[in-house]
């Protein structure tokens, strides 16, 4: 299993009642990876963000389900993907 699968699987079918605020769940799970870990994932969202460029997240958010989530927070989770790019974490 890919470092994004295990991510996206973080937000299962009941992420939103037992974790609650996505970015505190987010920076819980990016705080258990070790610096490779780390390095692999932003690798590997740098390529999802690249195979679904656009601007209403539609073909993201799809991609996202079939890496195994079940969760999406839009006001929060496209933007959180892109900084991670970004950043490298």
């Amino acid at each position: 299993m890919s470092e994004i699968e295990k991510f996206a699987g973080w937000f299962h079918q009941d992420f939103g009642v037992i974790m609650g605020d996505t970015k505190i769940a987010a920076d819980l799970y990016l705080q258990s990876l070790n610096k490779n870990q780390r390095n692999i994932l932003a690798a590997e969202i740098i390529k999802l963000l690249s195979q679904y460029p656009g601007k209403d997240y539609k073909g993201l958010k799809k991609a996202w389900f079939r890496l195994g989530a079940q969760w999406w927070d839009q006001s929060f989770l496209p933007n959180f993907l892109i900084k991670l790019s970004e950043n490298s974490l």
